[in-house]
């Protein structure tokens, strides 16, 4: 069974894992009715047989790469993926399921090809998001979360940031009163060496507090301080 779904894969040196990636999407119990992936300036890409390929000369960072396959695609719901990552195969049918604007999953965060005993961990998002519980780092959510095309439109996609752009936007779309729901289904978060999130310390703090100098809390409601510029 397909469904009015488009799933973005960004690629960015992940050839090797890349095939896994798109084979988890094609099993799936229900199927988007396109895949796009966006390799973006990578040393030695290659087209999928399988997929909808854009291969570009220059690296120019994942928000963009994100951007273009968006306004490639046509599903009413939009799923973006990283090339190294897999989804469970109940993943899209359980978010479609929820009926609602952004549908975000458990995260199994595996250490290469998850054969490493010891270093794999299983993050439990939370039940429901509020704006505060979205304002702690601790609940996060990632980016392949099943969102309606127009989230995206609204909220004017990623910001150009060299990590967590996707907490950003999750924070905008909050502030627009988009509803979140989770999905009992699972993520599987490869980690190596050279995931951006797990590089330089110093640039994630930074780059945390700035987003968080955005937003404030009134109440129960998340906003953005009037003062930003």
């Amino acid at each position: 069974m397909k469904v009015d779904c488009s799933v973005l894969i960004a690629c960015k040196d992940k050839e090797s894992t890349l095939d896994e990636c798109v084979q988890s999407v094609l099993q799936q119990s229900m199927k988007p009715k396109e895949i796009i992936i966006y390799h973006d300036g990578c040393k030695e890409p290659m087209a999928h047989a399988l997929a909808v390929s854009i291969i570009a000369n220059e690296n120019k960072g994942v928000a963009f790469a994100r951007d273009k396959m968006f306004h490639y695609s046509t599903g009413k719901f939009v799923l973006f993926v990283d090339g190294d990552d897999k989804l469970s195969p109940d993943y899209i049918e359980k978010m479609m399921r929820l009926d609602t604007d952004i549908a975000y999953p458990d995260v199994f965060l595996w250490k290469n090809h998850g054969n490493v005993v010891g270093e794999d961990t299983l993050h439990i998002t939370p039940h429901t998001i509020t704006p505060k519980m979205m304002m702690d780092i601790k609940n996060w959510i990632p980016v392949t979360c099943l969102m309606k095309r127009e989230v995206y439109e609204r909220v004017g996609g990623f910001p150009a940031l060299k990590v967590y752009e996707d907490l950003q936007f999750w924070m905008e779309a909050m502030l627009d009163d988009f509803k979140f729901k989770k999905a009992h289904t699972l993520l599987w978060y490869r980690q190596s060496g050279d995931t951006r999130n797990r590089q330089n310390i110093d640039l994630r703090r930074v780059v945390y507090k700035k987003i968080m100098d955005r937003y404030e809390l009134k109440g129960n409601k998340l906003c953005e301080i009037s003062t930003q510029q």
